[in-house]
């Protein structure tokens, strides 16, 4: 089956009729627990992952499976909302252990959840279409299923009609107008992203947690100055909420002022968990490639992969080298890495399959765009064999949208450019595919999207890698007067 058909039958999976029913579930999502008090924990965490307070509703649950150990819904949650990669595989585990002891619902998100850290994705599809045809009215299993296709799958689009069949079962229910309002800025509509997470703010307003999300959506819309003052309110309301001294990192190294940039990084990391420790540390080091000091980052970027491997975390200890190989300037130094990186996922063995499976294709598709930049077509070709090879045998939408991205890569490189469009379409909001799609549109006399993606492209505002290496020199270039006439 060609990656091509297993994207539709995701999406046929995803779009199947759900309509409200017309009897409401007093009770909401099942917990079968003996336990009172396991189950106030986990009622507790629930709440406190609602508002975005991650560990302290990841402690919650870690208490309530502590009560009562045979709380299956409450280790399957921990396995999919826990951070660490290593937590999540022993808490799948200990869910399907008890499977058999949870009620009919629960089964079913276990099934769900349980498949997709797997990579066992299309019983994982099946499973949540039967738990939401089944449960129709339960606004928490409409919310899970939206933050599951917004982070597991990346499909933010997708995820909207769930966050806002939420929203119609309880209008009050706060986290869905946040997290559908990130839905609405990451494809682009700021108008609705806006809307929704003013909503938020004011469902919430003695809460951290809807002054980040509007400070992160400012400085997503490129408003930097709004960024900053939603972060510092963030703060005020609470000088614990990590997420925000982060996220003031995040907006000076998109400003440029990468000291101050790395000055916030390093009060976020400090107070940090061992994961938020390697990620944020990556954010860091980041700031080094914008700077064009790349000896300082090289040695940044080694340092967390060291870190990353002594705590078991496989997966990140090959982003930290799949990042070092995008900007080296040497082509053999940049395969050294990327080597590197591929020997890390093959010896991972306490990372969720499908995060390792995620990471190899993120790996494999920098191959071919690196390959390709370095006019080296036989290693473009051999690795996009690789990468379809593995999107055959996958049904993630994360692993479909990086071989969209490679194949139209490649087929861009060969002057096939309407054959690239229809690839580098489905991967529209990762750089590299942006800058060619402007390129191919252009070549085909599309010049009104053109002009559109180039200024997607110019204004992107996200922290990543391909930030640095991709959006700021073609801003540079995109924002002189006589190269966009002749241009465009």
């Amino acid at each position: 089956m060609s990656p091509f058909r297993i994207k539709g039958l995701i999406i046929t999976i995803f779009l199947v009729a759900l309509p409200l029913s017309a009897q409401r579930r007093s009770s909401g999502m099942e917990m079968s627990t003996k336990s009172a008090p396991a189950r106030a924990l986990f009622e507790q965490g629930l709440a406190k992952m609602e508002t975005l307070h991650i560990e302290a509703g990841l402690e919650n649950w870690r208490k309530a499976t502590k009560a009562d150990p045979n709380f299956a819904l409450a280790h399957i949650f921990l396995a999919y909302f826990a951070q660490d990669p290593t937590e999540q595989v022993a808490e799948r585990n200990k869910a399907l252990a008890v499977r058999q002891m949870a009620a009919p619902e629960e089964q079913l998100i276990i099934d769900w959840l349980a498949n997709s850290s797997k990579s066992q994705l299309v019983p994982a599809i099946q499973a949540m279409n039967e738990a939401l045809e089944r449960y129709q009215d339960d606004k928490h299993l409409a919310w899970l299923a939206g933050w599951w296709l917004l982070l597991a799958q990346d499909e933010p689009a997708r995820a909207i009609p769930m966050f806002e069949r939420a929203i119609k079962l309880d209008a009050n229910f706060a986290d869905p107008w946040n997290e559908v309002a990130y839905c609405y800025a990451r494809t682009g509509d700021f108008e609705k992203a806006f809307e929704h997470i003013k909503r938020y703010t004011e469902l919430l307003p003695k809460e951290a947690n809807p002054q980040d999300s509007y400070a992160e959506i400012s400085r997503m819309a490129g408003r930097y100055d709004d960024a900053l003052a939603h972060y510092h309110a963030s703060l005020k309301i609470d000088p614990s909420f990590i997420e925000s001294q982060l996220g003031l990192g995040d907006t000076y190294a998109l400003m440029g002022d990468e000291v101050r940039a790395r000055a916030e990084y390093a009060i976020a990391i400090n107070k940090g968990t061992k994961v938020q420790d390697v990620l944020w540390s990556l954010q860091s080091a980041a700031t080094f490639v914008r700077e064009g000091n790349l000896d300082s980052a090289d040695a940044a970027f080694k340092q967390v992969a060291k870190e990353a491997r002594s705590y078991n975390f496989s997966n990140l200890e090959a982003e930290a080298f799949r990042r070092m190989a995008l900007y080296q300037k040497d082509w053999a130094a940049s395969v050294g890495y990327l080597e590197k990186a591929e020997t890390a996922l093959r010896l991972s063995d306490r990372v969720p399959q499908a995060l390792v499976d995620q990471e190899m294709a993120a790996v494999l598709r920098t191959g071919v765009d690196l390959a390709i930049q370095n006019g080296n077509m036989e290693a473009a070709a051999t690795t996009l064999k690789r990468l379809e090879n593995l999107a055959n045998s996958k049904h993630d939408a994360v692993i479909q949208t990086a071989f969209h991205g490679a194949a139209g890569a490649m087929l861009l490189a060969q002057a096939k450019y309407e054959d690239a469009i229809s690839h580098l379409e489905e991967d529209s909001r990762n750089p590299y595919s942006m800058r060619g799609l402007t390129l191919a549109y252009e070549k085909t006399g599309a010049l009104e999207k053109a002009e559109r993606m180039a200024r997607r492209l110019a204004g992107f505002n996200e922290p990543l890698i391909e930030q640095a290496v991709v959006v700021l020199p073609f801003r540079a270039s995109y924002n002189r007067p006589s190269l966009r006439a002749g241009s465009h």
